[in-house]
């Protein structure tokens, strides 16, 4: 059964596609079932393109979001609107109470930002150091949109299995382990349960999926968890109403930060 989401103001003013409408997937893919006596296994390539690949044609979506950021022994729980883009990275608006706009959350080069655009105050809420910049912040909106994911040259992928059930896919950069993804497989489809980020072996990016929604032509998780492991931050979310592949705006997607912008402490209200 729909898992019915909490009622809650819409900020967007357009037409959007309601969740609570929506049938939730316990899956992220939609790779053929295949009888034990059908034939070799899917390769592993195959099983990577199943996972991220398979919302064909989606470039961006715009979502009403209840966002929990959880950092520096803080955490906060505000409602907002969420963009992805997958060109920009990810842009998430924080709201008041009477969702007036308090903050803004994106990426920034190697470093997440918290930025509050009345004050022009900015804080740092994490910086990756120049050995992580083949792993970018915002990596985690390719796994949302799983639009065009594809290993490119000088990438390999391996596949293994744990005790207990699930598998693992390994994608090697230069022959050091830049992702992996654990999933399960239920009647035939892959279920992604974590996907990381390394560098120098170590998790610097971690995203967790956790319930799914469909609409004509999209699966997208609508509840997950970002976690910056080395930064002590997380980010979860849960999504209550999508618009996907927005028109294109004059509005810079991401804000600019200029020489005004003063630089302090995360300063979220509790």
């Amino acid at each position: 059964m729909p898992r019915s989401p909490r009622r809650s103001r819409s900020p967007l003013g357009r037409a959007t596609v309601a969740i609570a409408a929506a049938a939730v997937l316990g899956l992220c893919a939609c790779a053929s079932q295949r009888p034990a006596s059908a034939g070799p296994a899917p390769s592993p390539g195959e099983v990577y393109r199943a996972l991220l690949g398979h919302n064909i044609g989606l470039n961006s979506v715009r979502a009403v979001a209840e966002a929990r950021i959880s950092f520096a022994g803080r955490e906060v729980s505000l409602p907002g609107v969420l963009l992805l883009d997958s060109y920009g990275g990810f842009r998430l608006d924080l709201l008041d109470p009477l969702d007036r706009p308090l903050a803004i959350l994106f990426v920034d080069g190697g470093r997440i930002v918290h930025y509050r655009p009345g004050p022009r105050l900015a804080a740092s809420l994490g910086v990756f150091p120049d050995e992580c910049r083949g792993v970018n912040p915002a990596d985690w909106v390719s796994a949302v949109l799983a639009s065009s994911i594809e290993p490119v040259a000088g990438e390999s992928l391996s596949e293994s299995g744990f005790w207990g059930g699930g598998r693992s896919l390994g994608l090697r950069r230069g022959g050091k382990l830049h992702q992996s993804i654990r999933y399960e497989n239920n009647a035939g489809q892959a279920i992604p349960r974590l996907i990381s980020w390394y560098c120098e072996d170590e998790p610097v990016l971690q995203f967790r999926p956790r319930e799914w929604v469909q609409g004509p032509t999209w699966r997208l998780p609508s509840r997950f968890e970002i976690e910056y492991p080395q930064a002590g931050l997380a980010i979860r979310m849960e999504l209550r109403e999508i618009e996907t592949n927005i028109p294109p705006s004059n509005l810079p997607f991401l804000p600019r930060l200029g020489s005004d912008i003063r630089w302090t402490a995360w300063n979220l209200p509790q």
